[in-house]
């Protein structure tokens, strides 16, 4: 299936249409000297770290790059842009002070997409926690939960009279897991008490975040974003491994869904973690969440494959009877399978666990590193079946009922791909990384067509 033919019909007449990046990989890192130390900029610092050898990111040159971005947005015609807010670059300390420059630039942005008639979607947290911070306990400190709330409802309350919808937090799970126990992202951790003390802090950060921006903006839609995961398992099915397939399902998405959401934890989970850690975490320390839960974001990319097997997986601690397996012939270039039923199944899921919950697919895109050919055009054919196998099934549940209010795609540019660097591209834009030259691939066109195509219905 093409992307221009991807069935819309039946679909709300509001059903939103936008793109998405974030805030790190956009304007990049300390390097360029107009804002604060973070944790990546720490991180990729080491060697290795980085896949592709980088060590001081510079992103897109976002920011010098602003007005024309914006202008491309436009010309795609996107109904909004999902961004991030880069906490170091508004408070550089991450306490104190907060950064009138680093404010204007939000303020330009936030204008600049409005007078474009482009909805802003702001994120208050995609990875770049300020360096002074993680100095001073990170994600697993009380701390830092209270200073991101404080950080929130200021940062809100300057453009909240412009930007409607927040998100507190994008993919806590990665911040916890990849962050503080495998150490594939920063800061690099790999200590799994940490891991289970940042997962907690995190729900409490989503909590009071949620609060803060309330106060700060009383008319807010505030939300979290969530990488959740369906899983495909192949082989026979065991008690021991349905028991640890419930495991993974926990630490995945129900330690999110039920804690930012309904204000508990599946208690299998907080056992698991006691027997593994002998911490106990004690919900009731989660504060109110009624706050924050006016809509729920869903990054997808691919399922869980799982198969029975001696070994572990090294993101899902204390699992020991299930493996990774291979699924399909179509992987996209960074190696991650094609599983598109699987944005249905999650939709359908978060359906009917939280029915009238507005949903919207905050992220949903392929690596694919094509460069552009003789005559200057960058063909993604790949990308293009991806991206319509998916949004066929959003859509999909959507028309089955689901309260699916948007869908934004990953990635409006190509841009740096934290632990791998610049070597994999997501953007529908391509983008040189010496001279940052932009340039629309050919599912930039496709996408533009789409949306073209659904306003005529």
């Amino acid at each position: 299936m093409k992307l221009t033919d991807v069935n819309l019909g039946g679909l709300p007449k509001d059903f939103m249409w936008g793109v998405a990046a974030s805030s790190y990989q956009l304007e990049g890192g300390a390097i360029l000297g107009d804002r604060g130390r973070c944790i990546w900029d720490d991180f990729a610092a080491q060697p290795g770290a980085i896949a592709d050898g980088t060590t001081h990111p510079r992103g897109i040159e976002h920011i010098r790059h602003l007005d024309a971005d914006l202008d491309l947005m436009a010309e795609l015609g996107v109904d909004s842009y999902r961004f991030s807010i880069s906490w170091p670059r508004v408070q550089p300390g991450g306490t104190g002070a907060f950064s009138g420059a680093g404010i204007d630039f939000y303020e330009r942005l936030v204008d600049g997409l409005l007078a474009r008639g482009i909805a802003p979607n702001a994120t208050l947290y995609h990875w770049d926690l300020p360096a002074e911070l993680q100095a001073g306990g990170g994600w697993a400190s009380p701390r830092t939960v209270d200073a991101f709330a404080q950080y929130s409802g200021h940062i809100s309350g300057i453009l909240g009279d412009r930007v409607k919808q927040w998100a507190t937090l994008n993919e806590p799970w990665c911040v916890s897991y990849l962050g503080h126990l495998t150490g594939h992202h920063a800061p690099g951790a790999k200590d799994l008490p940490t891991t289970v003390n940042v997962a907690h802090q995190l729900v409490r950060a989503h909590a009071l975040a949620s609060a803060a921006v309330r106060s700060s903006v009383g008319d807010a839609r505030i939300g979290v974003v969530l990488n959740l995961a369906d899983q495909v398992f192949t082989g026979e099915q065991s008690p021991e491994v349905a028991e640890e397939r419930r495991l993974i399902d926990g630490m995945q998405n129900r330690w999110w869904l039920d804690g930012m959401l309904r204000g508990t934890y599946p208690q299998e989970v907080i056992e698991h973690f006691a027997r593994l850690t002998g911490i106990v975490i004690d919900e009731r320390d989660i504060p109110d969440v009624s706050q924050g839960r006016d809509w729920l974001g869903l990054n997808y990319y691919n399922a869980n494959v799982l198969t029975p097997g001696a070994g572990g997986i090294d993101v899902f601690p204390g699992i020991s009877r299930l493996v990774g397996a291979g699924f399909g012939d179509e992987r996209t270039d960074i190696g991650w399978p094609w599983t598109p039923d699987g944005i249905g199944v999650l939709l359908r899921r978060l359906g009917d666990e939280f029915p009238g919950l507005p949903l919207f697919v905050t992220e949903n895109g392929a690596s694919y590193n094509e460069a552009p050919d003789a005559e200057g055009r960058v063909q993604d054919p790949k990308r293009q079946r991806y991206l319509a196998a998916y949004i066929a099934q959003a859509l999909d549940a959507c028309r089955s009922g689901v309260n699916l209010r948007g869908y934004f795609l990953w990635s409006m540019f190509d841009n740096f791909e934290w632990a791998f660097g610049n070597a994999q591209r997501f953007g529908i834009t391509w983008v040189d990384y010496d001279t940052w030259e932009r340039r629309p691939k050919e599912s930039w066109y496709a996408y533009q067509q789409l949306i073209e195509r659904f306003r005529t219905l």
